[in-house]
């Protein structure tokens, strides 16, 4: 099933709710959340008033990609029933071809989001109470 949670992306003052997969593949040394270029286009945030952005090369599964990205342009918070935790400045990674939101290793360690089974897609906080689990939300693709 893998892990997801709900984040909340705040962009250019624009609030956009959506499920992001925790992906511990994705390694950067500083908080980074990609999003599918639809998902920007969509909620109609204009790319060219981000701020000063520069094309990275990643390697990913399928090969290497350049991807679009912009220093601390957003700010990223994990929406569950009981709680709101976050508010994580973050690097926005502009995807052209990927579907999903993913969130690095880094930026899911600022949220404090401890994996407990990939497989069953169980996962909590570190600070939740000894015992608590929760559990993945459903893909959102873009």
């Amino acid at each position: 099933m893998a892990v997801r949670v709900k984040v909340r992306i705040n962009i250019q003052e624009k609030v956009i709710e959506t499920s992001a997969l925790v992906n511990s593949g994705f390694e950067t040394d500083e908080p980074q959340i990609l999003v599918p270029d639809k998902l920007l286009v969509l909620n109609g945030i204009d790319v060219s008033k981000l701020g000063a952005g520069r094309a990275v090369e990643y390697s990913t599964a399928g090969g290497d990609i350049a991807m679009y990205v912009v220093k601390r342009a957003c700010t990223v918070s994990v929406v569950e029933p009981d709680r709101v935790v976050g508010s994580v400045t973050s690097d926005l990674v502009i995807s052209p071809i990927e579907r999903e939101v993913l969130i690095s290793d880094a930026l899911g360690e600022e949220l404090g989001i401890v994996i407990l089974s990939l497989k069953k897609g169980l996962w909590r906080f570190s600070n939740d109470p000894e015992g608590t689990v929760r559990r993945s939300c459903p893909p959102e693709y873009w």
